[in-house]
């Protein structure tokens, strides 16, 4: 059965999922059913939210935005604008949205460039997204300064700045200044700051601070989140970017060393395994403690992600150490493949395919294409016409299997099928720039 999906045409394959993915209605019959809700802190919620780019609208214009770049004589940009009028209707009647990545403006300003054929359409519709993060990203940014101590949705690439930033950095010329004061937030955030009587890094989460209830009992003392997606990383990856973008701050260069030596200098050391824990708890720091183990092998956390962010920091250093490194958790990574069990983005095999394919495009090292092909098929495998949308998210916990249907980009169909095309045919849009991946070759 692998070998007979093997041989489909991607398009195929592709064109299957979108259409299922055109008939609204269906989506909303599915994704509303309580057996899609996640449980967190004992209580059951949807993860599906219309505006939002993780599990919403956004990521379905973002998929037919895709589709029409690579495809442009089979009309998918006609579903992709019937999706953009829903957001712009919805907007009318909820207008105060976050400016985040994820469940806010940047994510919605994303998905309207990636349908735009390259700045071209929409652009009152970015026009005026832009607009709103350029009135409201000073206050936000005042706001955050003056809070005691520092949540993770503050700065990260879900919620926080690093997201906001990675869609900011779309337009440099056009939102230098917007751009200017992030990473004047971010070189202030990463200063040491006393805690306690302690100085800790900037980047510390006091106990309070955690995500989950879990989280905060799990780390009572505090800790400093190691995931691209929540963590430290996301601040080295903007920083860098920027950098590449000739945009710099004063303490820019000097903040990019500080979180690549720590990053590098709490890497697993046992085993030679390769990559990262979750976090560097307070007292793993007050000892100088390496991570005993990696915690997973995903984008969101562990060795693929961070690893991203530590290429990149090596390349703009050149340091060959930080460099190989990256190389050796790619390799290995996609090997051992821990906790890795889904075929979705966020914690799953497209998250490290996807990276894989990204460490070949900048390196032109053949081995990582290697790699993100057998996890291309990998993903494949998981290929089912029964789903509704042919990909369903997958969750081990305790023993237990759990299967979503889940239309989005983070969790869901639309982060998978961006994958396969951007390993068989090549990235036309920049929607990676949702998962700090993306290179900023292309200017709107």
């Amino acid at each position: 059965m692998e070998q007979e999906l093997y041989n489909l045409d991607i398009r195929e394959i592709v064109y299957n999922t979108a259409f299922k993915l055109s008939d609204y209605n269906k989506i909303l019959g599915c994704v509303t059913k309580e057996e899609n809700y996640i449980e967190i802190d004992g209580e059951k919620i949807s993860r599906f939210n219309e505006l939002s780019l993780s599990e919403g609208i956004p990521s379905l214009c973002i998929l037919y935005g895709e589709l029409n770049e690579l495809y442009p004589e089979d009309g998918w940009d006609v579903k992709g604008h019937e999706y953009i009028k829903k957001i712009g209707e919805l907007l009318e009647e909820d207008s105060n949205l976050l400016l985040s990545m994820f469940s806010g403006l940047s994510g919605i300003g994303l998905s309207a460039i990636c349908l735009s054929k390259n700045g071209t359409r929409y652009k009152g519709f970015i026009n005026t997204v832009n607009k709103i993060i350029k009135n409201q990203i000073g206050d936000f940014l005042s706001f955050l300064n003056k809070k005691s101590g520092v949540d993770v949705q503050d700065y990260d690439a879900i919620s926080g700045v690093s997201g906001i930033l990675n869609y900011c950095m779309l337009f440099e010329n056009d939102m230098e200044e917007e751009i200017i004061l992030m990473l004047n937030y971010i070189v202030e955030l990463c200063k040491y700051k006393n805690f306690r009587g302690i100085d800790l890094p900037g980047w510390y989460i006091k106990p309070e601070k955690q995500i989950t209830k879990q989280e905060k009992e799990l780390w009572e003392k505090g800790c400093f989140n190691l995931g691209l997606s929540h963590g430290v990383p996301s601040l080295l990856v903007n920083l860098c970017n920027a950098e590449n973008l000739n945009i710099k701050v004063k303490g820019q260069r000097e903040t990019i060393e500080k979180i690549s030596e720590f990053l590098f200098n709490y890497r697993v050391r046992e085993r030679r395994e390769y990559g990262w824990d979750y976090v560097v708890t307070l007292e793993e720091y007050n000892k100088n403690i390496n991570n005993k183990e990696c915690c997973r092998d995903a984008w969101c956390y562990g060795a693929p992600g961070v690893a991203y962010s530590l290429l990149l920091s090596g390349r703009l250093l050149n340091n060959k150490e930080y460099i190989d490194y990256a190389f050796q958790c790619i390799k290995i990574a996609s090997k051992r493949l821990k906790c890795v069990h889904s075929p979705t983005f966020c914690h799953g095999y497209s998250g490290i395919a996807y990276i894989s394919n990204k460490f070949y495009e900048l390196t032109n090292i053949d081995e990582f294409k290697f790699i993100s092909l057998e996890l291309y098929n990998k993903i494949l495998s998981f290929y089912d016409e029964k789903n509704i949308f042919n990909f369903v998210d997958i969750d081990k916990k305790l023993g237990k299997v759990k299967s979503y249907n889940s239309i989005g980009i983070l969790e869901g169909v639309v982060g998978i099928i961006l994958t396969l095309l951007s390993i068989k045919e090549g990235r036309k849009t920049p929607w990676d720039t949702a998962f700090s991946l993306g290179d900023y070759k292309q200017r709107y």
